[in-house]
């Protein structure tokens, strides 16, 4: 069951959060907010505030934070909707609940039409255009391969899909509810796709609920997924699951790869059992997803260090959920799409079928880049290991990893546990003789990243100019990723963003946390005060993500420049990009 947002909204205004909030703690004035002992740690010197301006609470000694709604859940150890039902009793406001269901039966289906029309004008587009239709075919697919995925391609035009939708009866806000429009702050309506490659996204019972766009020529961003919607959640989806479940459960085994295209490579070279997700981080809703139809899980990683922190990353996410995953690390191509090509497939599948587990491979590079015969060596590789397993719940799981770890980098178990213990003591009691666990501060996050969602909270029209700039997926802290989609979908949902409406409708203790610490900060530590001119350092930081991306891409240009004859097509291509790059990286 949900709580329609009207009545989330009619609760907060009656349930001051002043006033509930001093029903369990002593509340002091302090300027504009209230202080007071924190109730949820040992607290001896008054750390948690509460601000009516912005109705949340937060303590900046144990980074507990959200709305009222959050405080209730806590205190009472009560799930959300509890937590509602509590104080609407409380404050006289009559509830009724809603099915999570969401939209209506007759509203899904007037979305799944929106997309089906589009994706019969992608077709239609892609079968007109002989040099979309060359650039798949210069990627390996054979035109039957282009019919059985279903590919097609977006015009370079800002209204060719809406004229289409409308002349088959289809309404604009229905089309953007189905992320096909995008309605312009000035009115009216655009086209979300345009020069792309376009690919279907299918839920796991073969549903068209999304669409994938790869820029065809110059422009940014390279990669762009459709906005979550009522039909489609990034987080809960697998690209290529729908296809590929039934080789999972025949083989016992999942291949999770980056890109769509790598998944299609695989797919057409005969190896069925590939998915992937889309543009993100592996999260845990996607793992427990093809959980459901394998034993095994071997992900294909690249060599370089960003690779390596996505296999740190992703060990406690396949430990929660009782899976020791295998990793092929790739060394000599930039992805699998450009490894089974040059190595052929019978080669590639020998590779992948000599996977290394994750946890070996994580060890063996702390082993080969720290030198545990020094102190500093020593000590820095043992904090990876500690970093690793304070992600770790399962006590039993967290034991097996400390046994192998122990053994692997020669390190004591008893040290492990005395290390991990005295820092999950820090994190967990309450003593008063024992400190909170360390608040996350803004310092925490990479400084553009956190400016930038920051932005996205807190300065009206930012999170379109955050779209329309594609560097959603570059932004590489999970946390920020994620609290940046949240953000998103909110606004897809409901056709607006403010920031209490939003920390408002966080179930999630952590993130409510997050974004309460983020509205308020210590003076100390914001970098958006006044005096910094903060409208301009998110501005900065927009750009210097932005300009992080074109390097990156430069880069590979290059690389790939490298490994191509010069009479290749492939080549002149690569050099005109480059050329393009050239003029905005000096802009």
């Amino acid at each position: 069951m949900r709580i329609p947002e009207s009545k989330i909204l009619e609760i907060a205004s009656a349930a001051d959060i002043v006033q509930v909030i001093s029903s369990y703690v002593d509340l002091k004035r302090a300027g504009k907010d209230y202080r007071g002992v924190c109730p949820f740690h040992g607290d001896k010197d008054p750390s948690f505030y509460v601000s009516p301006s912005k109705s949340i609470f937060h303590c900046f000694g144990c980074a507990t934070g959200g709305s009222v709604f959050n405080f209730i859940m806590k205190m009472e150890n009560l799930t959300f909707v509890e937590s509602a039902r509590m104080l609407a009793e409380r404050y006289g406001v009559q509830l009724v609940l809603e099915s999570r269901r969401g939209p209506s039966d007759t509203e899904k289906e007037k979305l799944l039409r929106a997309l089906q029309v589009a994706h019969e004008s992608f077709r239609s587009n892609l079968a007109k255009s002989t040099e979309a239709m060359d650039y798949l075919l210069n990627r390996g697919l054979s035109r039957s391969w282009i019919d059985r995925l279903e590919l097609g391609f977006a015009a370079d035009s800002w209204d060719d899909l809406q004229r289409r939708l409308l002349g088959s009866g289809i309404g604009s806000n229905v089309a953007a509810g189905a992320g096909l429009l995008k309605q312009r702050q000035g009115g009216g309506f655009y086209d979300y796709f345009r020069s792309r490659i376009m690919i279907p996204i299918h839920d796991i019972n073969s549903r068209l609920i999304a669409f994938g766009g790869r820029i065809f020529g110059d422009g940014d961003p390279k990669y762009l997924n459709s906005p979550e919607s009522a039909l489609f959640r990034k987080k809960y989806t697998l690209y290529g699951l729908d296809s590929a479940r039934e080789a999972i459960r025949k083989t016992g085994r999942a291949i999770l790869v980056e890109g769509y295209f790598d998944q299609i490579a695989l797919r057409i070279h005969g190896i069925e059992n590939a998915v992937a997700p889309l543009g993100t981080a592996l999260g845990n809703a996607q793992i427990k997803l093809v959980k459901r139809f394998a034993e095994k899980i071997t992900t294909i990683f690249d060599g370089d260090e960003a690779g390596l922190r996505a296999v740190k990353r992703s060990i406690p996410l396949f430990i929660s959920e009782g899976i020791e995953a295998d990793c092929v690390i790739l060394k000599e191509d930039k992805d699998p799409d450009e490894a089974i090509r040059r190595m052929g497939v019978d080669e590639f599948t020998r590779m992948i079928d000599k996977p290394q587990p994750m946890l070996e491979f994580f060890l063996e590079t702390l082993v080969n880049q720290y030198d545990f015969t020094t102190l500093r060596g020593r000590n820095l590789g043992i904090e990876e290991c500690l970093d690793l397993l304070g992600r770790i719940a399962d006590s039993t799981a967290r034991d097996y990893l400390i046994e192998r770890m122990s053994s692997r980098i020669k390190v004591k178990e008893e040290r492990l546990r005395k290390l991990l213990g005295s820092q999950k003591s820090v994190r967990e009691t309450g003593n008063e003789s024992e400190k909170p666990s360390k608040a996350l501060s803004l310092f925490d996050f990479p400084a553009h990243e956190r400016n930038v969602i920051r932005g996205m909270l807190l300065r009206k029209g930012f999170i379109d100019r955050v779209l329309e700039a594609g560097i959603l997926k570059d932004i590489e802290h999970p946390r920020l990723s994620d609290l940046a989609n949240m953000i998103i979908h909110f606004q897809n949902s409901h056709g607006h963003f403010d920031y209490q409406s939003f920390v408002r409708s966080l179930e999630d203790q952590e993130y409510a946390s997050l974004v309460a610490s983020w509205l308020q900060p210590r003076p100390e530590e914001d970098d958006l005060r006044p005096e910094f001119d903060g409208n301009l350092v998110m501005d900065q930081s927009l750009d210097a993500i932005r300009q992080k991306k074109l390097e990156k891409r430069k880069t590979e240009i290059i690389d790939r420049m490298r490994k191509c004859d010069p009479s290749n097509e492939e080549y002149g291509t690569l050099a005109q990009e480059l050329l393009s790059l050239g003029r905005r990286l000096k802009l």
